[in-house]
């Protein structure tokens, strides 16, 4: 940080009006313009500050700081919006010191505490609200309503000139332009969303650019969304209503990218723990599920980002698991806002895609058990039938298409990629053909069939040799359900020749789902628990170990309120899977006693998971 560009910054607060005095509209509309550089050069200058040991430093390196930061500290469009106040806050306090060295500390510690009130506390003494008996904190409350009230006022006039205008030829004055322009310090405000959403309700109904909201409005009301993201319980992030919400991702598509990265990034790098229940709280509190089923141009745009994110990041299980749940959270609001369920289907999925969403959207408890197997034959004719426009030897495997990066822009491979997302979508029924496969006596075709379009979409050459595969270890698995006292040797043997195949990392992957199950379903799993689960997470890691107990017991616990009561939930077995949840949840502890910020979320989550789990699991214990 240089003095060329603090001073290039004071210039330009002199152009915004006098420090102390009244600062024109004019001047107030050109420091809302700047609110979103002037936040990110306070950041700068306070990380600036921070190298130089003491305050008599900063100010031989920036003479003309105090001159700087007084002008903001008077301007109400600064310290009305909350990115540059906390900076200004920072700077002021970086100016403070309890043990000054030099007079020079001493005055600008004394200075620095004046302003810092100031900015608190608002107008001086001896103001016109002090002497009619107001607190400040009572007066700027009173202010913002009064200002909030006319601003509302401004819009139904607004609205109303628009009705009675809309026939003549002339066009229409750029107030609503204006108005987002003055509302920008107001955005990072909880108490002046009712007018937020009022003008991104306003916006809807703008014709041009013109005479619609601007960019820099749409930006800032953008920004306040990441606070509920990283928000650790410090300030109140605004709430928008959904329809506010859905005008701001319909008017400004990149807040709508910006929201789908936020959940992704979430779920990839903050809290890749997090289990599903939560993913779905937080899902449903974006409000992005309620703004899909309401508008389809944001359902449309929101698909597309996913899509995206699946090609860039190699199908990677994360993403999979947000798309997943999003399209859950999607449907579920769907039924709850009693939109025409079919309406929205068609305006989501195409005319070839919409026979085999038909089939997917049941969910397989809503089914009598002998059906289902009938159901997945159907859903895999659909599905072939749906991959039936391919492109002649495109024969590449769903493994090596994801291996090799983003994704070949091959019409064969684009077009499976759509088919091949309908089936992570609505991912119940793969846990459900999973869950047919170990425990039906002879294993279903349909249940291979449709491991095999998942895992294998476009290769039928491997498909065969993947069922012949999976159909000889469920076999086995399924023998030894009902032994009590089993040995680790077992399951090898069961898996081993699966295993030593060359390109086996899609049976892996089937077969972790069944050894999981069997721990769940066979008579003396619990035995071995350790062992399994070695096998299934691939390392010692008690992380892993523990996400995966835990992915499976909640997949088949959760949510399953009403319905019937698992076979496998005895005492035997519950005991045994809270004994080594326990010992892993102590682990993980250990592994994750790191004071950094992700690691402590990372481990609130999985804590949270195993209180959960743990509690649903005892509740099965009690005697209905």
């Amino acid at each position: 940080m240089d003095c060329t560009e603090l001073d290039h910054w004071l210039d330009r607060a002199k152009s915004w009006g006098d420090p102390g005095g009244v600062i024109s509209l004019e001047g107030l509309r050109n420091t809302c313009k700047c609110l979103g550089e002037l936040s990110t050069f306070l950041r700068q200058l306070h990380v600036a500050m921070t190298t130089w040991e003491r305050p008599a430093d900063i100010l031989r390196h920036l003479p003309n700081i105090g001159q700087f930061l007084g002008r903001l500290c008077h301007n109400p469009a600064v310290v009305a919006y909350d990115g540059t106040c906390s900076s200004l806050h920072s700077c002021l306090t970086a100016l403070c010191t309890d043990s000054p060295q030099e007079d020079v500390e001493r005055r600008a510690a004394s200075w620095a505490q004046k302003m810092l009130r100031h900015i608190i506390t608002g107008s001086p003494k001896n103001s016109v609200p002090s002497a009619m008996g107001y607190l400040p904190a009572d007066h700027s409350k009173l202010a913002l309503e009064k200002l909030i009230q006319a601003l509302s006022e401004d819009l139904d006039r607004l609205q109303q000139d628009k009705r009675l205008k809309a026939r003549q030829p002339q066009p229409q004055p750029n107030v609503l332009h204006q108005l987002s322009e003055l509302c920008l310090p107001l955005v990072t405000m909880p108490d002046a969303a009712p007018v937020t959403e009022r003008l991104l309700l306003a916006g809807l109904e703008g014709r041009t650019r013109e005479d619609g909201l601007t960019v820099l409005f749409l930006e800032s009301v953008g920004r306040t969304r990441e606070q509920m993201y990283t928000n650790k319980g410090g300030t109140a992030h605004v709430s928008l209503s959904p329809a506010a919400l859905c005008a701001l991702w319909t008017l400004h598509a990149p807040c709508l990218e910006q929201e789908v990265l936020h959940l992704a990034e979430t779920v990839t790098l903050h809290r890749p723990y997090i289990g599903v229940e939560d993913l779905k709280t937080l899902i449903c509190s974006s409000g992005l599920p309620a703004a899909c089923a309401r508008q389809p141009r944001v359902n449309a745009v929101t698909r597309e980002i996913f899509r995206k994110l699946v090609e860039e990041s190699s199908a990677a299980p994360a993403i999979l698991k947000l798309l997943r749940v999003f399209n859950e959270c999607f449907i579920l609001d769907v039924y709850k806002m009693q939109i025409k369920v079919p309406r929205v289907l068609q305006e989501t999925y195409t005319v070839q895609q919409l026979p085999l969403v038909h089939m997917l959207i049941l969910h397989p408890a809503d089914l009598l058990a002998p059906t289902c197997s009938q159901h997945l034959t159907n859903i895999c004719r659909a599905l072939r039938e749906m991959q039936g426009v391919q492109v002649a030897g495109c024969q590449d495997s769903w493994t090596q298409v994801s291996q090799a990066g983003p994704f070949h822009r091959v019409a064969g491979i684009h077009y499976t990629l759509d088919s091949w997302l309908l089936l992570v979508q609505f991912g119940w029924w793969y846990h459900e053909a999973c869950r047919l496969l170990l425990l039906t006596p002879v294993p279903p075709d349909s249940c291979l069939q449709y491991l095999a379009c998942y895992h294998l979409p476009v290769s039928p050459q491997q498909q065969q040799g993947f069922m012949t595969c999976i159909h000889d270890v469920a076999c086995t698995l399924h023998g030894l359900l009902s032994k009590i006292h089993l040995k680790s040797h077992d399951l090898l043997y069961a898996v081993s020749s699966a295993n030593q195949q060359p390109g086996s990392l899609a049976r892996r992957a089937v077969i972790g789902q069944l050894l999981m199950l069997f721990l769940l379903h066979s008579a003396g799993g619990q035995g071995i628990a350790d062992e399994i689960l070695n096998m299934v997470a691939g390392d010692q890691n008690p992380v892993t170990r523990l996400v995966v107990l835990l992915d499976t017991i909640e997949e088949n616990l959760v949510g399953q309120d009403g319905r019937e009561h698992p076979s496998w939930a005895h005492q035997d077995k519950i005991s045994a899977l809270l004994h080594v949840m326990d010992r892993l949840c102590v682990s993980t502890q250990e592994q994750l006693k790191s004071s950094q910020e992700t690691d402590r979320l990372r481990l609130d989550d999985l804590k949270h998971r195993c209180d959960r789990v743990k509690q649903l699991m005892t509740s099965l214990l009690k005697p209905s």
